[in-house]
């Protein structure tokens, strides 16, 4: 599973640094457009995408606060969502922005504008997909890359159906030895209130995550790369959040 990830996350690095990608696949209606960046200053807009939100975090490791997770939390898209990520990598020569917004959302498809800004490229693609196949629709695209390591982990699935606290955790082993999965917190990403997990293999930690019922994508989430690193390698922070209608 570890080399899968890190896999995953060369490509997802080589494609964030500028490369552009293909489009989602077959069955998706799907537009990207790359451009080079603006290197002139100036104010981002999101177009109608309205007031912005809170972009601190907070932590609280003793919060009672429980969070109940159905089967299907993480398909929950509603129009109006919109997410902005800051996106830091000891590969990266500077921090890059990921932005996902739901532009449609009925009970059968789900459409999405995802637009990556790294260095001197921007990648922006629209996706039209059923809620359980956006992220296959996004593959080959450097959306659908950060999407693939950010949002679509199998860990994930270690929620469902769950109601979490803190302190609440599993332990596992397997061939390559112990997997534990523990809530260590509540915090606040842009004030999205979230469950921060952590997942260590071999009690070196492999994969944080700060996840909320009431959004399908993450408030933060990171990837370490080797057992014993202190910094991770990929990392993800909600800076603005819209809850959508």
């Amino acid at each position: 599973m570890h080399s899968m990830w890190k896999t995953l996350l060369v490509a997802l690095l080589v494609l964030v640094a500028g490369c552009s990608g293909g489009v989602g696949g077959d069955g998706a209606t799907a537009t990207q457009t790359t451009t080079v960046a603006d290197t002139a200053d100036g104010d981002t807009t999101n177009g109608d995408t309205g007031e912005s939100g809170d972009s601190s975090s907070s932590e609280d490791s003793s919060s009672s606060m429980a969070f109940d997770f159905n089967q299907s939390w993480d398909e929950q898209f509603r129009e109006g969502q919109y997410y902005r990520y800051e996106i830091t990598s000891p590969n990266l020569n500077d921090t890059a922005t990921y932005e996902w917004e739901v532009l449609s959302a009925t009970e059968d498809e789900v459409t999405i504008r995802t637009k990556v800004d790294a260095e001197e490229t921007t990648s922006e693609q629209t996706v039209t997909a059923s809620r359980d196949q956006l992220y296959s629709e996004l593959s080959g695209s450097p959306s659908g890359s950060i999407a693939t390591v950010g949002f679509n982990s199998p860990y994930y699935s270690g929620v469902d159906g769950e109601t979490l606290e803190v302190g609440d955790g599993w332990e596992a082993s397997g061939t390559n030895g112990n997997v534990s999965f523990t809530v260590e917190r509540t915090s606040s990403y842009a004030g999205l209130d979230c469950a921060y997990f952590v997942v260590q293999m071999n009690g070196s930690v492999f994969w944080e995550s700060c996840v909320s019922p009431e959004s399908p994508l993450p408030g933060y989430m990171a990837f370490y790369e080797e057992e014993g690193d202190d910094e991770p390698v990929f990392e993800m922070t909600l800076v603005e959040y819209r809850p959508g209608n």
